[in-house]
Formats: C-alpha cells, structure tokens, sequence
C-alpha cells in the first residue's frame, strides 16, 4: 500500500511538467518553421512513446495495487468478520435453553388459548428458574414428567384432551411428532432436551392445519367442508389448492377471517351444529289445513303415509332412531341405548389415532359418532365440542343426573374449553378413546374427572 500511494504522488507531480516541455519544444519548432529531417522524426517519436510509456507505467501500478486489493485484502477482511464469536451453544428463550441445533421459525400470529393459571398446572417449573434441566423422554417410558409433556401437547391441541399418564404411549409419540412437524424440527417422536425446551417456551405454537400439510387430519377435513357443500375436488388428505377454496369460502360464510388455515376457532364452528353451509337449507313449508268435510261429501280413501305429512307437522329434525346412520358407512348393528353401548364395547382395546373414527381405530369423539351411527342417530362428524352442542339433546348438568348411554363432556386442568367426551356406564365408570392409554377403555370415575366434568348430553330421552 505505501508503494501504491507513492507511485501515485509521483505520478501526479511529474506528469503535468513532462507534458508542459514536450509541448514547448513543439510549440517552439512549429514558429521557427524550421523543417523536420527523417532524423529528427524518428527521435520526436522515440520521445513520445518513451514518455506515454513513462505515463503509463505510474498508471499500470496503480491499477495492479487496486487489483491486488480486491483479491487479497477484501476476502481477508470479510474472513475476519465471519469468524463466530465463542458462545455457550445455547440460545435463551424467556428463561428456558434452547439448543442452537434446534431450527424455530418466527411464531406466526396464531396464539393458544392460555388461562391465568397455566403457569401453575403446566409448566409450573419452567421460566421462573432460568435453565431447566429436561429428562428425555420417548416411547415406553414410564415417569412422572411424561405428564407435563401430555399437558401441554393437549393445551396447544396437539394431543386429544384426557387424563394424563406417566405412560409415554403411542398416541404421545403421534403427538410429539406432529409437534415437532410443526416447529420444523426432525421428527422423532422423542421428547429430548430440544423438544421440551421449545414445547415449554412462548414460542411454541398451537396446532393449526395450512396448505401443504397431509394426514387424517386433513382428510377429517375434507370430510366436513365436503359435508357442508363447500368442498369440490378428490378426498385424499393433503391440503391443496381445493382446500385451501373451501376453508377460505366457509370462513367468509360464517364470518371468520379468511387465513385459510383451520386454527382453533375454525375447527371448533366446522365441527359444530353451529357451521353454516355453502347454501343455506330451504325452509320448510308448513302443511295447510285439512278441510273440514261436509255432510253431504263422500267419504276419500285413506291417504298412505309417505304421502301426506303427519298431524305434528314436517319432521326437520334429526331423530336418534332415524336409518340413516348407514349413509356414513357405518353400517347399522343395534338401536337405542343398548345398540351404542355394545357398538362402544365391541371396540374395547382398540388404538387411539388421531381424528379417526372408525372401524379400527378412534378419537374420542370418533368414537362417539362411530356409536351413534351404528345405531343409526343421524349427526355430523364433530368434535366433542361440537356434540356437546347439540340443542336436540337434553342437557344433564350433574354427574347424580347421569344415566347409562349418557355422553359426557370434559374439560382440561388448563382450560374450561370442552375437549373430551366418552359414553357414560352407570357405576361410575365410563368408556373412551383414552389418547394417553392410546386405546379404547373403560375408565373408573377419578378425581381428575371430577374435577373436569362440564356436562352430560342424553340422546335417547
């Protein structure tokens, strides 16, 4: 650099002086008039390219110095800079490691649902002491932290609500794996250190299903916008162009923000008596008035009963003997209370798969509309929610009150949302897809469903 800047001074001083004489001498022989000899010629033009050459050379160098720059001192530089800073290999979210092998994505503005006291029945431990110390966890294992993973996968929706284990089953693996799908993270299923310090931060996402996604949860989907008329194209559980048409359609029709990603608000009115359809119902007409005969007419024959509307009126509403129960594919098995509860115990040990509703495996609510329609009650594929909705069933608002084929609803220690329902036995117990035994059960009444019970629904008055 100290060459380059000296040849560059020299070249500045001496180039003007250099071009000054070389103009003088011309300028002078060009007044005297003084004719130029072939000799003369040749030394005018040896001295002019000796001096284009001088000229030249300073101008040459500095080029080259700035070439020499660019290659050598510029890839030095940016070396330098990109040579990482020593770190502890963490990266600290609210209180709480999070290893930097770990890829999070910035949150999205979908928010779960959170309770003032979710700090104490979730993550009690986590956040308010600084660096937590996480057991691995992964299938089979048996330990009371397996709870606290359960919990907090059933708070963001991951995970079908129920009581919790210590049992790291199956349908805790399917959970932590569509976590983790979720947070673009490896999908493992294992609970380690990464999983649980992204799964107890703030930054840990709810369960929403977008474009791209696939699954049954997504063909669950489908069912239901197909259901209500808004869905056209081919059921195969990957969220498309054609879902994303039909999510977006229903959200504006029942005056929801049209994201077209099913959230927890637009999953909970989808599965619900309350979703509107595409096109809305046709009202009923009411029946006229049966004219009152004259004595003077001759008795008509007796109208058949398909074709003339009973006393009562047109029946809108579905009833819970209704036939229709096999337009599901769910063939019809039984009727009333003992049909559903020996369609529910002929499942007995069946697995727990997430949004399925039969004939080999369940959700809790899955279960639920597989039983009514075996014994053919007409309703649509909700959530248990959505069933705890319905405005046609007699609502029982005690567990005193309960009778035997009664669906009952629960919530969860960090919630007052309904979020699993089963089928009432008498003697207090019940059967249920239970997520945390990962199969259908019978379960004994026990304090955690004491303490959760919202509501029982009766089906058959």
């Amino acid at each position: 650099m100290r060459l380059l800047r000296l040849n560059m001074r020299i070249f500045l001083q001496k180039t003007p002086k250099r071009l000054e004489n070389f103009g003088k001498v011309y300028y002078n022989r060009f007044m005297e008039r003084k004719p130029e000899t072939r000799t003369m010629q040749k030394v005018r033009r040896k001295a002019a390219l000796k001096l284009v050459l001088r000229c030249s050379r300073t101008a040459l160098l500095c080029l080259a110095g700035v070439a020499a720059g660019g290659f050598v001192v510029l890839p030095a530089s940016f070396a330098f800079q990109a040579t990482p800073t020593p770190y502890n290999g963490n990266v600290v979210i609210s209180g709480t490691p999070i290893p930097s092998m770990a890829v999070i994505p910035t949150p999205t503005p979908y928010v779960p649902e959170r309770t003032p006291n979710q700090a104490e029945s979730v993550v009690k431990d986590v956040g308010a002491q600084g660096d937590v110390a996480y057991q691995k966890l992964q299938f089979g294992d048996s330990a009371e932290a397996v709870m606290s993973v359960q919990s907090r996968l059933m708070e963001l929706g991951y995970f079908d609500s129920d009581e919790p284990t210590e049992y790291f089953g199956p349908a805790t693996e399917a959970a932590a794996k569509l976590f983790q799908h979720a947070h673009h993270m490896a999908e493992t299923g294992i609970a380690d250190e990464a999983f649980q310090s992204v799964l107890f931060s703030d930054i840990a996402l709810p369960y929403v299903m977008e474009e791209g996604d696939d699954g049954s949860d997504v063909q669950k989907l489908q069912n239901r916008l197909d259901e209500l008329g808004y869905f056209e194209g081919n059921i195969n559980g990957y969220f498309g162009t054609a879902t994303l048409r039909a999510l977006k359609a229903f959200q504006v029709k029942n005056g929801l923000a049209d994201n077209g990603i099913a959230d927890a608000q637009t999953r909970e009115l989808l599965f619900s008596p309350s979703a509107k359809p595409k096109i809305d119902p046709t009202p009923t007409p009411k029946p006229t008035k049966k004219p009152t005969p004259t004595p003077s007419a001759k008795a008509t024959k007796k109208p058949s009963a398909t074709s003339t509307p009973s006393s009562s009126g047109w029946n809108t509403t579905p009833s819970a003997t209704s036939s229709s129960g096999g337009s599901s594919g769910i063939p019809i098995t039984g009727s009333g209370v003992s049909g559903m509860i020996e369609a529910a115990k002929a499942q007995l040990g069946d697995p727990y798969v997430w949004s399925e509703e039969g004939p080999d495996s369940y959700d809790c609510s899955g279960l639920v509309y597989y039983c009514l329609r075996s014994v053919g009650v007409s309703t649509g594929r909700y959530t248990a929610a959505g069933f705890s909705q319905v405005s046609s069933w007699q609502t029982v608002g005690s567990t005193s009150e309960l009778q035997v084929g009664d669906l009952i609803f629960f919530k969860s220690d960090s919630s007052t949302r309904i979020s699993h329902t089963g089928i009432w036995l008498g003697g207090n117990s019940y059967i249920h897809a239970s997520s945390t035994a990962g199969k259908v059960i019978i379960s004994s009444w026990s304090a955690w469903a004491e303490r959760n019970f919202m509501l029982g629904k009766r089906v058959f008055g």
